[in-house]
């Protein structure tokens, strides 16, 4: 049957942000996935702590393999800074002996993106994908709803003027749909470029309150435990599995107050799933 060819790891965020991190780290390598995420920021905060963040590693066993990293980049009042911070969480991930660095946009304001904006994002995005390289991380651009990077235009766009050598793709599976596209469309378009996944589950709608805002009907943002919503999670690994796509899978949920199960309840849910449609394609920690 072969060895095992994906690996499944899950972020923090379901525990909060940041969250109780000792015990997201605990609840995710006592339930079998190989893998912890977090931000780049917490990362460097738990490096003021005794024994840093590597403590945490060597405690429960299983690697910090992704950090991520969201900042406006394109501000001229704070682009130097910007860079500097994202340097810095870069090497605070590398010295814990994690692989990716995912990378994020500023808020959309009330329109698209120019294309002079778009050019000066990529200029920005190939910046630190370089520095990344340097240091021996591989990054990924990760669209999100309510960032510059959203729609489908928005992902052509940006994706059309990045080199992937530099910069790879991270594409959340419901961040994408929840922003409108057809994340198998997506994924099949940019499959050779994907270097990194965040796995997550949506509802299939929302509604917005009178001010406009996002009214939340799962406690989890409208997204949900991967295989509770509506998306065709065994399509989307069909898709990864096609090719050599050897970066991580990371099982990602929206943690809130009025979330309706525990955190770590959550994410076994997400866990017996995934090993009902894998099989033998997917090794968990025993």
């Amino acid at each position: 049957m072969g060895e095992p060819r994906l690996k499944i790891g899950h972020t923090g965020i379901t525990w909060g942000i940041p969250g109780d991190i000792e015990q997201a780290y605990r609840d995710v390598a006592e339930l079998g996935y190989l893998g912890f995420e977090t931000f780049g920021r917490t990362i460097l905060e738990w490096s003021q702590k005794p024994g840093g963040w590597r403590a945490l590693v060597e405690r429960f066993g299983v690697p910090t393999c992704a950090a991520y990293c969201g900042q406006t980049w394109i501000d001229p009042t704070t682009a130097a800074r910007d860079m500097d911070e994202a340097r810095r969480e870069a090497d605070a991930l590398r010295e814990v002996g994690g692989e990716t660095f995912v990378l994020a946009c500023g808020r959309r304001g009330p329109n698209a993106y120019t294309m002079d904006q778009f050019r000066r994002l990529a200029d920005a995005l190939h910046e630190i994908g370089n520095y990344c390289r340097s240091i021996g991380l591989v990054t990924g651009l990760h669209p999100h709803t309510g960032t510059a990077i959203e729609t489908r235009e928005d992902i052509d766009t940006i994706l059309g003027l990045l080199d992937p050598r530099l910069v790879g793709f991270a594409p959340d599976t419901g961040q994408i749909a929840k922003g409108g596209s057809d994340i198998l469309d997506v994924m099949r378009a940019y499959r050779r470029r994907i270097t990194h996944v965040h796995l997550k589950d949506w509802g299939g709608t929302y509604e917005r309150d009178a001010e406009g805002r996002e009214v939340d009907m799962t406690g989890y943002v409208n997204y949900e435990p991967v295989g509770n919503g509506i998306l065709p999670i065994p399509d989307i690994f069909d898709i990864l599995l096609e090719g050599d796509f050897t970066g991580w899978v990371n099982v990602e949920l929206d943690g809130t107050p009025r979330a309706p199960r525990p955190p770590r309840e959550a994410a076994a849910m997400s866990r017996r799933y995934l090993g009902e449609i894998l099989g033998d394609k997917i090794a968990w920690r025993r």
